[in-house]
């Protein structure tokens, strides 16, 4: 009912009723409602007539311009910009709707009539984004016979859209279809704008340049710009422009329909199987070496079940995706809430895969009956939806269109959203603490979980990850709908064919709808965000068989404390699980994105193998014998004891150098003959030998590293990363989240908010993971100093990196931040690697004034300013790459599950 009509109604039946007769008020009151539902009826048509009526005779004199650019280059996704440029009269009956704020209903409904014409109800644009707001300024007289500035009005309005959906997508004025092989682009213009005068239309196909134009442009600009200037009598013209594109852009303007977007999914599939396949080879192999014991049979068990869960929860996810993919759920159809229909199978895979990771998670009796609990909210509304989704009031494909289903609804599947949610997320956080106490790699004051502390925990995380998705979703929804009228109720349309009446719904009918359809498919959402990380608990189960494997063997030789056999596969395998990051995917596809795994595992055994002669452990002493077979941890506080020895003498020597007296050549010959003695050393059966000739006492301490075994160096690294990894990881978010195009991907993604924290950890825990192998493969890396033996492990982490960049090269796709990544690691496991050196002779910086004058004396004068250059060189090259880094304009934000 309409304002003014309920306070009538208020006010007759406020102040008529004492006077009137009985029979007066009873035809009254008979005769309002009918009043009433006729104003119901005409009302809102009405005011939909009146609201949709734009002024098209005054716009006759308006003056446009229309820009369309395709842009291919170095980009995954082609970029269509466009701008349109207007100046009309302020005769205009909506000018000076213009000139209101931007949130104003004149302004939006004026905007409106330029951009979209005239039309009823509410329009979304889903795939229109908007770098800036429309420009509106005062401008003079376009024919020149008037001077007044202010008179007239110039508009400019721009907007873009990447084409990866092979659908017909609307940006501007234009009509971009993206087919298989060939993009039409067409002129289509607002009706409110076909009588003005087209003073220029620019197409720009980009470098590929454009197969076919109708009608023949009038010129050309640049080989690939078209030009049409249409005469005033001409109107609006109909132009169709072809383009071929090339074929990495033609596959991810596909990548949401059949079968791309399968095997897109399938390429997740095959990343976590692979890991899958090679755990399961070092299982095979560990009972082969030596009697475990228990600590050991218990790590071994938890790494057997855990790839079991693992290869259970990717085929149940990744295989429902896999499922979608196939059937092209994924793709912009005018069918889009009969897809609907696949929403509430998610809830049933995310109680399956919650109930795996509780299973292995083994949690006290409480939390088994929350997960319980959790898993029956998530399962019964799922299987009402699917089986009889009319009958119980939760049918997927209403829920997602007005009218609103009902509260009861509404409840239902947001109980089963958020227990689909919550279940997976307590399961994993419980797997990982099982990892990490029953591995020894974690003490917590209690040995069991407790189920209050763990589900506040769980529960405070889901309530921010809805709190940003939510506002993620009415952010896009605002922008989607950023023309439509707010004040619309809603009115009844006639339909052209049949002439019958409907009713159409108005603005916040679709909007809670479309609030409703992003509470649906918020599981599936998720799913892509939850399983993504499970490469997590892969490596602490790996971490945690290998500690408890390295238990005990502090006094074995170098060697028989290095990981061999089947833990050094084991190590190295944390490479890619771990350390390494996902280069990218080419034409948008992850098809291929399990050879990344199968590139860093080789790239780093290679570089082991071809550099292992160059380690200062394998050298062999005089006798032949290596220095890794005498080398033990016993030997540390001697060792430890000769080194500052050498150094001593090696400052005193060079306090002497200058002195030519017989004095000083005596002394000199005597400190020689001291350190000649340093050199002598004695075999593990007790045999007298010598150091290598370019071997001194102070490599051998610097190979031995700051901790008794491989286990304790690796440790010590990790930790040492953490505070000089940090700024590089901000840096990383800051480039791939926050940063120009990505920023406005970040805002409107519906998990973009809660990717900048999570992306922040990862890459923290990636850096961490870098950093522990290189003090666990310290005595198998060459170089005498720590930022030598940074070198192959940056290598092996560039290797595909610069493998990928050439695919893009190659390809002409965006490079991203990846030189940036490349020279931030080296960099990180430099300066970790000279803190490792510190770390050894730790014992003796009390005597020292600061770090640094330690560090002087431990490299000597010749070392220490080769380091210090190659760590300014590394400096300057990532200042470089900061300041010349291209913004790659961003990428679409990833599909949320509803049609667009």
């Amino acid at each position: 009912m309409p304002g003014c009509c309920r306070r009538l109604a208020l006010r007759a039946g406020g102040s008529l009723k004492p006077w009137l007769s009985r029979r007066q008020f009873t035809a009254l009151f008979t005769v309002l409602p009918t009043l009433m539902l006729l104003g119901m009826w005409v009302a809102p048509s009405a005011a939909a007539a009146s609201d949709s009526t734009c002024d098209t005779d005054t716009l006759v004199s308006a003056r446009v311009e229309a820009e369309a650019r395709i842009d291919h280059d170095a980009r995954t996704y082609a970029k269509v910009s466009t701008t349109v440029k207007l100046t009309l009269p302020m005769s205009w009956d909506l000018a000076g709707g213009l000139l209101l704020g931007k949130e104003s209903d004149g302004y939006r409904k004026a905007m409106r009539c330029l951009v979209r014409g005239d039309f009823d109800g509410v329009e979304t644009r889903w795939e229109e984004w908007r770098s800036a707001e429309p420009e509106v300024i005062p401008t003079h007289d376009p024919s020149g016979q008037g001077s007044s500035r202010g008179k007239w009005l110039q508009v400019r309005v721009v907007a873009h859209t990447w084409l990866d959906q092979q659908a017909d997508l609307s940006v501007g004025p234009w009509t971009i279809e993206t087919g298989k092989a060939r993009w039409l682009i067409r002129l289509r213009p607002p009706s409110t704008l076909e009588g003005a005068l087209w003073r220029k239309v620019t197409v720009d196909a980009g470098r590929q340049g454009a197969v076919s134009a109708v009608p023949k442009p009038s010129a050309g600009e640049g080989g690939s710009v078209l030009v049409w200037r249409p005469a005033a009598a001409e109107g609006v013209p109909t132009i169709t422009v072809r383009v071929e594109p090339a074929w990495p852009r033609d596959l991810a303007a596909r990548d949401d329909s059949p079968p791309h977007a399968a095997l897109d999914e399938a390429g997740g599939v095959l990343w976590n199987v692979t890991l899958v396949v090679f755990v399961w080879y070092a299982l095979i192999a560990l009972p082969r070496h030596g009697v475990p014991d228990a600590l050991e049979q218990r790590t071994v068990a938890n790494l057997r079940h855990w790839v079991r869960v693992l290869l259970g929860v990717t085929l149940v996810v990744r295989g429902h995706d896999v499922y979608l993919g196939s059937v092209g759920t994924f793709e912009a159809t005018d069918e889009w809430p009969e897809r609907a229909v696949h929403a509430p199978w998610a809830w049933l895979v995310s109680a399956m895969s919650g109930a795996l990771l509780l299973l292995f998670a083994r949690p006290p009796r409480a939390v088994v009956l929350v997960g319980s609990g959790l898993g029956a909210g998530a399962a019964v509304p799922a299987l009402g939806a699917i089986v009889l989704p009319r009958t119980l009031g939760i049918d997927p494909t209403r829920f997602i269109v007005p009218p609103d289903p009902g509260a009861g609804a509404v409840a239902a599947v947001g109980v089963a959203t958020v227990c689909s949610f919550l279940l997976p997320l307590l399961g994993g956080a419980l797997s990982v603490r099982r990892l990490l106490v029953e591995g020894g790699l974690w003490r917590p004051r209690h040995p069991r979980p407790r189920p209050a502390p763990g589900m506040c925990g769980v529960l405070a995380v889901v309530t921010v990850i809805g709190a940003c998705y939510a506002a993620a979703s009415e952010r896009d929804w605002t922008r989607a709908s950023w023309l439509s009228p707010r004040l619309d109720p809603g009115h009844w349309a006639e339909e052209a064919d049949t002439g019958a009446r409907a009713w159409e719904w108005g603005y916040g009918s679709w909007h809670s709808a479309s609030l409703r359809g992003d509470l649906l498919w918020f599981t599936h959402t998720g799913h892509w965000w939850w399983v993504a990380m499970l490469w997590i608990p892969s490596g602490l189960a790996i971490l945690a068989v290998l500690r408890s494997r390295v238990a005990g063997s502090a006094d074995t030789p170098l060697a028989r404390r290095g990981p061999q056999g089947v833990d050094r596969l084991l190590l190295l395998l944390l490479f890619p699980v771990m350390a390494t990051m996902e280069p990218g995917v080419y034409a948008a596809s992850s098809a291929l994105a399990w050879c990344w795994f199968l590139l860093y595992f080789l790239a780093l055994t290679a570089l082991l193998r071809l550099t292992r002669s160059r380690a200062v452990a394998v050298r062999p002493l005089g006798s032949g014998e290596s220095l890794a077979t005498s080398l033990c941890a016993s030997h540390r506080a001697g060792l430890l004891h000769r080194a500052r020895r050498y150094r001593e003498l090696h400052a005193q020597l060079r306090s002497l150098e200058q002195d030519p007296s017989e004095e000083a050549i005596g002394a000199r010959r005597a400190l020689e003959s001291s350190l000649r003695r340093l050199h002598r050393w004695h075999t593990a059966p007790g045999r007298r030998d010598r150091l290598p000739r370019d071997v001194s006492v102070v490599d051998a301490a610097l190979a031995l590293g700051p901790c008794p075994t491989w286990w304790g160096n690796g440790s010590r690294a990790a930790r040492l990363t953490q505070p000089i990894a940090l700024p590089f990881s901000m840096t990383l978010v800051w480039t791939n989240q926050l940063r120009g195009e990505s920023l406005t991907s970040t805002l409107h993604d519906r998990f973009g908010l809660v990717e900048v924290l999570t992306q922040l950890v990862l890459w923290q825990i990636g850096y961490a993971a870098a950093g522990f192998l290189l003090g666990a493969l310290w005595q198998d890396l060459p170089g005498r100093r720590g930022p030598s033996k940074a070198i192959p492990l940056a290598v092996a982490y560039a290797a595909p990196i610069g493998l990928f960049a050439l695919g893009n090269w190659a390809l002409d796709e965006e490079q991203t931040s990846l030189a940036f990544a490349a020279a931030a690691i080296l960099l990180i496991l430099t300066l970790t690697g000279v803190m490792m050196d510190l770390e050894t002779f730790g014992g003796e910086r009390p005597y020292w004034r600061s770090r640094l004058s330690l560090l002087r004396s431990i490299y000597q004068i010749r070392y220490i300013s080769i380091q210090m250059a190659w760590i300014l060189a590394q400096a300057a090259a990532i200042a470089t790459i900061l300041q010349y880094l291209a913004d790659n304009g961003g990428m679409p934000p990833p599909f949320t599950g509803i049609a667009r």
